[in-house]
């Protein structure tokens, strides 16, 4: 537990965790454009230069179209991964786990992961600010595991306790004899995850799954 000799010298760390917050937010949104967005944008200027030197040969451009409109739907796929996870999560009159729920489905790729949604236990009202912060946390937990793992399964559960709400977002993708190595490695970490589940009182554990990784936090339910 870090001590402060005084109020500026908190101000200065606060603001310190939050700036290195903020850019990393940044850098993996931009390697994100980069990596996906950009490379697939830089496959059209090939086509282009092929449409341009096949012009007069018909069967060679009917196949470069069918070919730049398969890599068109792969582009247009890459914009909305991005988006949504820009886009706020909750929608007016939604119930937050209706909201994950959604969630779940909307970050499911063709052809890649599947995302089983696991919800048990009575729901119950939690303030708008955890219902946003806990969906950004199961968002990131997937977006990792999709990205990072190369999971082919991924189990999001909510699991409405008594006093406590507990998620849980496990996945099959990581290779089990790293499990240790990886949630060592991301206990020392204080990133986004680890600062939102602060402010809204939750505590955030990795653990080694059935399979994979396993991300767990533990939410205090207010007192009804």
């Amino acid at each position: 537990m870090l001590l402060f000799k005084s109020r500026a010298a908190f101000d200065r760390e606060v603001s310190r965790q939050t700036m290195e917050a903020c850019e990393q937010i940044i850098a993996d949104m931009g390697a994100e454009v980069h990596d996906d967005l950009v490379q697939r944008l830089s496959v059209f200027r090939l086509y282009l230069d092929r449409l341009e030197r096949s012009r007069h040969d018909r069967v060679e451009v009917d196949s470069l179209i069918i070919s730049m409109n398969v890599d068109f739907q792969e582009v247009v796929q890459s914009v909305r991964r991005i988006s949504r996870r820009l886009l706020p999560t909750k929608m007016e009159d939604d119930s937050f786990q209706k909201c994950v729920g959604l969630l779940c489905q909307n970050l499911e790729r063709p052809g890649g992961g599947t995302i089983h949604f696991e919800p048990s236990g009575t729901e119950r009202s939690i303030p708008e600010l955890a219902e946003t912060y806990l969906s950004r946390i199961i968002q990131e937990f997937i977006h990792n595991a999709l990205k990072h793992s190369s999971a082919w399964h991924i189990w999001v559960r909510l699991q409405w306790q008594p006093t406590q709400l507990v998620i849980e977002v496990e996945d099959d993708g990581t290779g089990f004899s790293k499990i240790s190595e990886f949630v060592g490695c991301l206990k020392k970490k204080h990133n986004t995850l680890r600062m939102r589940s602060k402010v809204i009182g939750a505590n955030l554990h990795y653990l080694q799954g059935k399979k994979g990784l396993l991300g767990r936090i533990e939410y205090p339910l207010p007192n009804v």
